[in-house]
């Protein structure tokens, strides 16, 4: 598994852009449905053996996600942007 230390995360307070149209590659940041339908969560796209892809949250603080046939539209798009306001 390569080390995540390098890789792009959301901070607290933050905003992020959304492109619901952008392939969900290795090392992006995606927008996935959580457990309920309303919230959304900011989790990072991982391929792990070469095949599984995998949901990663970034600060490790939830469970990986194995994404299948079954549930791939939870995600909702990739994160485009990051900023925050003024």
């Amino acid at each position: 598994m390569k080390d995540d230390s390098a890789a792009p995360y959301v901070r607290g307070g933050e905003w992020v852009w959304v492109d619901p149209d952008e392939p969900a590659e290795p090392g992006r940041l995606v927008a996935a449905w959580a457990d309920a339908a309303e919230s959304v969560t900011i989790v990072r796209l991982m391929v792990v053996d070469g095949e599984l892809r995998v949901l990663r949250a970034p600060d490790g603080g939830l469970p990986d996600i194995a994404v299948t046939r079954d549930n791939e539209t939870m995600i909702r798009g990739v994160v485009v942007f990051v900023g925050r306001s003024v």
